[in-house]
């Protein structure tokens, strides 16, 4: 038995549908405008709502924003008796979970019920499942780590926006998937962007996405990313990068809630939360000149500061432990522990990449550590390393399988190899990318892709 709104202004059509979901075994609350309905939402939740589309004042599609606001996993199906493809069209687009034309019979208004609401039943489990394999995100017992977790706990839930700011690989973006698990949409999607990575003449298109023949070489129309976040979070990853004009149709976004495709006349409706990251003094930016005063403060409605692994060196264990677990069982490989002349040094460490350092250290120990205890030996050959010079020797290449096939044996050679070297070449450049690129003489992209295998 579900309980299901049913709104419509024909009292003969509200009072036949209402009997026919009764005799179903349904619960059914009545409305007879869109307004009443708003109130009847707010008043309990329901587990699916059937609207007419077509109704004075509040009309079926405000109806339907106000259910998807409320639970993005509440399904809406509109009715209507201007059945044509267009309504029909919009409905959908709008975030209608199915579409009844008018006349229908009681045997297709129970078809489509129960599809509807096995929809949400599904829905229901993958979030609880999600849940369940996910856990909680952020580890570490600081004083730091716990107002972390404190301030997701309270604003998780909400829709406010949320700027974390930290030296890059602190964990800004774990943090911003904690608070979408923690939120009313956590069953649709999180997007995450890093505007530093997008060229600058591409960002409004990869945001906001364009029309076909909007500029040189856009020979299809194409969403943006905001429009991949429809319902869900959009985060917004170093967004100090940010030029002035896309700053400028991002405050219209978070501001009005709407937004235009390159090329397009028409303004589109966004339902997402933004979230925001930075290693930069935004407020710096600020007073310079180089960032939106108003886009700023609409961003820091609530300030997360990810201090850098070095000021809070308790975390390091518990930080080692989880991803040594994490690796060992994504690989197939039985438990390690982590000794205490192992968390010695690691404690030792300066740790300029932070977390994400720390990640790659423990993916390579978890690749080639052979006993039930890990131990210094078992660290990169070039941890704890400056700069190399020109004479300095180079590390000692991993060891070659050779009892495996070609593609595999190269695998296990080369990984280990960017395993030591990424985070030895991120540590010489203080954990900047971009500096670390340019002196090895490789697209950030490359190192990108290295450090998003060790965050995955």
């Amino acid at each position: 038995m579900a309980r299901i709104l049913v709104v419509d202004d024909e009292p003969d059509l509200l009072e036949t549908v209402r009997r026919i979901l009764v005799r179903a075994g349904h619960e059914v609350v009545t409305a007879p405008s869109g307004a009443e309905a708003l109130g009847r939402l707010d008043a309990a939740p329901v587990e699916l709502v059937l609207t007419d589309l077509m109704m004075p004042g509040v009309d079926g599609l405000a109806v339907l924003a106000g259910a998807r606001h409320r639970d993005p996993l509440t399904p809406v199906v509109v009715m209507t008796a201007f059945a044509s493809v267009e309504t029909a069209v919009a409905a959908l687009r709008a975030g209608a979970w199915d579409y009844l034309a008018k006349p229908f019979s009681a045997e297709n208004l129970r078809v489509v019920v129960d599809r509807a609401l096995g929809h949400r039943a599904l829905g229901a489990e993958n979030r609880r499942l999600r849940a369940a394999i996910v856990g909680p995100p952020v580890v570490g017992v600081s004083e730091a780590i716990a107002t972390v977790l404190d301030v997701v706990a309270r604003v998780g839930p909400t829709d406010l926006g949320v700027l974390v700011t930290g030296e890059s690989g602190t964990g800004k973006e774990v943090v911003a998937r904690a608070l979408h698990a923690a939120s009313r949409r956590a069953a649709r999607p999180f997007v995450p962007v890093d505007c530093g990575a997008i060229p600058p003449n591409l960002v409004e298109s990869e945001l906001f996405g364009h029309e076909r023949g909007a500029f040189t070489g856009a020979d299809a129309e194409r969403r943006g990313l905001v429009e991949e976040a429809e319902g869900g979070t959009f985060f917004l990853d170093e967004i100090g990068d940010l030029d002035g004009g896309a700053q400028t149709r991002l405050l219209r976004l978070l501001q009005e809630g709407e937004y235009r495709r390159i090329g397009a006349n028409k303004l589109r409706k966004a339902d997402l939360r933004v979230l925001a990251a930075t290693h930069r003094d935004l407020e710096a930016a600020v007073a310079e000149g180089r960032f939106r005063e108003d886009l700023f403060h609409r961003l820091n409605v609530v300030r997360l500061h990810l201090p850098p692994l070095r000021e809070r060196p308790e975390d390091i264990a518990p930080l080692a432990a989880a991803f040594v677990e994490r690796f060992r069982a994504e690989a197939g490989r039985g438990p390690l522990a982590v000794g205490e002349e192992l968390l010695a040094r690691l404690r030792a460490h300066p740790w300029p990449g932070n977390v994400r350092e720390l990640a790659n250290v423990c993916r390579y120990i978890s690749s080639l550590a052979l006993g039930p205890e890990a131990t210094p030996r078992d660290l990169p050959p070039t941890f704890g390393a400056g700069p190399r010079s020109a004479a300095a020797p180079a590390p000692a290449a991993p060891p070659v399988r050779s009892d495996l096939p070609y593609a595999e044996a190269r695998r296990s050679w080369l990984e280990p190899f960017e395993e030591a070297y990424f985070p030895a070449l991120l540590a010489a450049h203080g954990g900047n990318v971009s500096a670390a690129a340019r002196a090895a003489d490789v697209d950030r992209k490359t190192i990108q892709r290295f450090l998003r295998r060790g965050e995955e």
